[in-house]
C-alpha cells in the first residue's frame, strides 16, 4: 500500500518520534531485549545472572597473576569473563545432555512422532526429498502407513480416489505434480482394483522397512540418548557447543595476550648484559691435557752443551709428537728387531697415556684383523 502526499508529513512525523532510547541507560536495556543465554553476547555486555560469577573469575586471577599495570588487569578482566560464560555454557550443555536423556525415558515415541509431523508438514512442497525423510525413522514410517490406511477406505467400498486423494498417494510416493500425470493410477479414472493393488504394495514395502531395519535401529539411538550419546542432538545443544567452541577460542587468545603482555614487561624491566667467557683457562687446560704446554717456570741461563752420543739422546726431547712420530717410524723400518723408544711419562700426553675402550668387533672386522696381522707376521718373517 502506497502512502498518499496527505499522509506522507504525518508519516514522516511519526517516524521522527519513534526513533529508539537516547541515553546510555535506555540502550543498555534495550540491548537485552532479546537476550536469552548471553553466550555469544559480545561488547563488554555481561548477563545479569553471570556478574557474580565474573567477579568471582576475576578476582581469583588476580590473586593467581598480580597484574602490574592496567593494560594487565584489563587482559584479566577478558580472561575472567570468557571463563565465566564457558563454566556456564559447559553447565548448559550438560543440562542439555540430562534433559534428552530423561526424555528417551519418558516420551521417546511421542518426540519422534512429532518430529515426523514436522517434516510431513513440507511433504506437498517437495514430496520427493521429504518422503525420503519419513522413510528414515520407524515414526515416520507409521505416519505414512497411518495415510495409506485412510486412502484405503474408500477402495474397500469399489470406490476409486478423487483429485485429492490422488494427490495424497503421489506425494507419500515421492511423486512430484509434474510426474503425477503421467502415472497411469494416479488419476480419478484409474479402476479401484488397481489402486488397490497399488496402495498394498506401497504400504507393504515401508511395512518391511520399518519392522526390519528402523525399529532396531530407533530401539539402538533410544538407548545411546539414556546415555548421554545422543545421535540427533536438539537444536539448543548445538547452539551451546558452537557457543562453547567460540567462547573456549576467547579465553585462549585473551589468555595468551596477558602472557604475552607479561613476558614483555619482565624483558623491558631487566638489564641486557654480555658476558664474555675467559678462554684462557680452557686453552691452557687443553693444552696441558695434550702435553703441549706446561706451567711457566722462569727460563734457566744458557749452559754450554755437553758431548753425548747421538743414539743415547733423542734429537727430538720436549717434543713429545715428533718424538713419537719418529719412533713410529723406526719401528715400521727396523720391523720387531729393535724395540721402539718408550717415551718418558712426562712427555707422553694424558689422551694416549689414559686407556681407551674398545667397542666390539663384528665378524667382518675380526676377520680383517686377523688377515692384517697374518699379513704382518709373514712380512716381518
Amino acid at each position: 500500500m502506497t502512502c498518499t502526499d496527505a499522509q506522507r508529513p504525518t508519516d514522516q512525523g511519526n517516524a521522527r518520534e519513534l526513533i529508539g532510547p537516547n541515553t546510555e541507560a535506555g540502550k543498555m536495556i534495550a540491548r537485552l531485549n532479546s537476550l536469552t543465554r548471553g553466550m555469544r553476547s559480545e561488547y563488554g555486555l555481561v548477563p545479569p545472572h553471570l556478574v557474580d560469577a565474573v567477579a568471582k573469575h576475576n578476582n581469583m586471577l588476580i590473586d593467581a597473576y598480580h597484574p602490574e599495570n592496567d593494560h594487565q588487569i584489563w587482559l584479566l578482566e577478558q580472561v575472567a569473563d570468557a571463563g565465566a560464560r564457558l563454566d556456564h555454557c559447559q553447565f548448559m550443555i550438560r543440562a542439555q545432555l540430562d534433559d534428552m536423556a530423561d526424555r528417551a525415558n519418558l516420551c521417546w515415541d511421542e518426540d519422534r512422532a512429532r518430529a515426523a509431523e514436522e517434516i510431513a508438514a513440507r511433504l506437498p512442497k517437495d514430496p520427493s526429498r521429504t518422503a525420503s525423510r519419513l522413510r528414515e525413522t520407524a515414526q515416520g514410517c507409521r505416519w505414512i502407513l497411518a495415510r495409506w490406511d485412510a486412502l484405503g477406505v474408500p477402495l474397500l467400498e469399489n470406490v476409486g480416489w478423487d483429485e485429492d486423494q490422488c494427490n495424497l498417494a503421489a506425494t507419500l510416493m515421492g511423486v512430484g505434480s509434474d510426474l503425477r500425470l503421467s502415472h497411469p493410477l494416479l488419476n480419478p479414472s484409474a479402476s479401484s482394483t488397481d489402486q488397490a493393488g497399488l496402495m498394498c504394495a506401497q504400504a507393504d514395502a515401508v511395512h518391511t522397512l520399518m519392522v526390519d531395519a528402523l525399529e532396531p535401529l530407533d530401539a539402538k539411538e533410544r538407548e545411546l540418548t539414556r546415555l548421554g550419546y545422543p545421535l540427533r542432538p536438539s537444536k539448543e545443544y548445538l547452539r551451546l557447543q558452537r557457543a562453547e567452541s567460540k567462547l573456549r577460542k576467547v579465553y585462549n587468545e585473551s589468555m595468551q595476550a596477558f602472557r604475552q603482555a607479561r613476558a614483555e614487561r619482565v624483558v623491558a624491566s631487566e638489564p641486557i648484559t654480555c658476558l664474555t667467557p675467559d678462554l684462557e683457562p680452557i686453552s691452557l687446560l687443553a693444552a696441558r691435557l695434550n702435553g703441549l704446554a706446561s706451567e711457566p717456570e722462569p727460563k734457566p741461563e744458557p749452559e754450554a752443551e755437553p758431548e753425548s752420543d747421538l743414539s743415547s739422546e733423542s734429537p727430538f726431547e720436549g717434543k713429545p709428537i715428533m718424538a713419537m712420530l719418529a719412533a713410529l717410524v723406526e719401528s715400521i723400518g727396523h720391523g720387531s728387531e729393535s724395540p721402539s723408544p718408550t717415551p718418558s711419562p712426562s712427555t707422553v700426553p694424558l689422551a694416549t697415556a689414559l686407556p681407551r675402550p674398545t667397542a666390539p668387533l663384528n665378524r667382518k672386522a675380526r676377520r680383517a684383523r686377523e688377515k692384517a696381522a697374518r699379513k704382518h707376521k709373514a712380512m716381518a718373517s
